[in-house]
């Protein structure tokens, strides 16, 4: 049930932002002590500012009363995903293939969940990543979570 209701979600804000020329990062529904929340993160190719964020979360509204897939009260928060953006899709990985990202698995892969290294490449079922002087292959439907890593020398 909470998953079709995601999916029907997804689908209804993904629509908005493809009518306004943003792309959907990642989205949460989840309970917190404030009540629901409604987290949806999104890009563009010249980013994401607070106006942006603000007539994006206008629309978005909108079309959560019109379709009412959320039944009970419910915040949203709409933002851009930051700079250690989540990676979730293989297009996300394919964009950043030579990055530097961080990866938890859902399962151990060759003794362990946690890597941090380069995405060597990406396909559609899987990707490489360049961890520790070795290459690890990792499908999609093992992780847990993948962000970019961004480091600042001062």
């Amino acid at each position: 049930m909470a998953s079709t209701r995601i999916t029907e979600i997804e689908n209804l804000v993904n629509q908005v932002l493809s009518d306004k020329g943003f792309e959907l990062v990642d989205i949460e529904l989840k309970r917190e002590p404030v009540g629901m929340v409604l987290r949806v993160y999104i890009d563009s190719d010249g980013g994401v500012n607070i106006d942006d964020c603000a007539k994006i979360s206008e629309s978005i509204s909108r079309e959560l009363d019109k379709e009412d897939l959320i039944s009970q009260s419910c915040v949203l928060e709409v933002s851009s995903p930051g700079i250690e953006r989540p990676l979730r899709k293989p297009e996300h990985f394919e964009k950043y293939v030579g990055s530097k990202i961080y990866v938890k698995t859902r399962e151990p892969i060759r003794g362990r969940r946690q890597f941090k290294g380069i995405i060597d490449s990406a396909k559609d079922e899987m990707f490489l990543i360049n961890c520790d002087r070795d290459i690890y292959e990792i499908s999609y439907d093992k992780l847990a979570n993948a962000h970019l890593v961004v480091e600042v020398n001062l």
